[in-house]
């Protein structure tokens, strides 16, 4: 095999790679979202002309382009280990499955190392014709492992050590060590998701007696769930919740009754200000901050509130229940 001959043809069609990546990331992309996951990145890349030089003559391929299969690769990293098999499913439902590994199994349990999963792919007949020219015939690796696992791997691939035979006897257990607290963290941050989606379930069902939920605590699902109830027509926004959490005194509102009286209120003042401004309620929260910014001197001191929704606060003073 001729290095060179072989760089140069593969050099040729590395922008058929490129259009290749951007594909198969923006199906990721897009089945994803559909899932309701949000990975924390979804990244793609194209193996790069040294690279390629260097690998095929370290390995020896006697046919490269056919033999490697990470000439183009996507990334897809997430928060949770239950939320890599929804992943799975996503990327066997939508291209060609030609290769799948699992390093965790390769590795065992006594193997130094902490990585995630991957599959080979082809885009496949569906994505045949039109832009996909060229296309759907060529390999992409789909790499997809959690933020810990991805951590691991990054640390690992700048110790330089390939297996663990390679690894100084001194350093072994270290490595070792840290790769099962990386795998631990994962379990416990796996555990903190059930239960918190356990936690919401039953927020839902206290809902259902008002009473009951009123009782509640005040926090960040309390609140998102109270936000539904009130605004059944449009979403809370997570973000602006946070802020508002973030600015409100925990020890004046230790239950959703105390935001209940508020939001009860300031309600006649904030139904003007929304039809003066429609714009500015596009979420649930905001009726919720501005309700906090009409009745709580305090919160409106520490929000961000726009001048013109502070001058509706004064505006707006005489709708508000009389507190002589």
């Amino acid at each position: 095999m001729d290095i060179e001959t072989t760089a140069a043809y593969f050099e040729s069609r590395q922008y058929l790679y490129e259009k290749l990546v951007n594909e198969v990331e923006y199906i990721l992309t897009e089945k994803i979202k559909e899932t309701g996951i949000k990975p924390a990145s979804i990244s793609s890349r194209v193996k790069l002309l040294e690279s390629f030089r260097e690998k095929i003559s370290r390995k020896k391929y006697r046919n490269p382009m056919d033999q490697m299969h990470d000439l183009a690769g996507v990334r897809v990293v997430c928060a949770y280990q239950s939320e890599l098999d929804t992943i799975a499913e996503i990327i066997e439902s939508n291209f060609e499955v030609l290769e799948r590994t699992d390093k965790a199994e390769e590795l065992g349990v006594n193997k130094m190392g902490y990585s995630g999963r991957a599959f080979v792919v082809k885009l496949g007949s569906r994505y045949s014709g039109g832009r996909y020219e060229d296309l759907t015939s060529l390999r992409c690796e789909i790499q997809y492992r959690t933020i810990l696992q991805d951590a691991w791997a990054i640390i690992d691939h700048q110790l330089v050590y390939k297996d663990e035979a390679s690894v100084p006897e001194g350093m072994r257990r270290d490595i070792n060590n840290v790769a099962s607290l990386l795998e631990v963290a994962q379990g416990v941050f796996d555990r903190v998701k059930e239960s918190r989606s356990e936690y919401i379930e039953e927020i839902k069902d206290m809902a259902k007696n008002a009473s009951a939920f009123l009782r509640l605590p005040l926090n960040f699902d309390t609140v998102l769930e109270y936000a539904r109830r009130s605004y059944p027509d449009i979403e809370p926004s997570e973000k602006l919740t946070r802020l508002l959490l973030d600015d409100l005194s925990m020890e004046k509102y230790p239950t959703l009754r105390e935001l209940d009286c508020v939001v009860g209120q300031a309600k006649e003042a904030v139904e003007v200000y929304q039809q003066e401004n429609p714009d500015w309620f596009k979420n649930s929260t905001d009726f919720l901050t501005k309700s906090l910014g009409f009745i709580d001197p305090d919160f409106r001191q520490n929000h961000a509130f726009a001048p013109r929704t502070r001058e509706a606060f004064e505006k707006y003073q005489h709708l508000l229940p009389s507190h002589d």
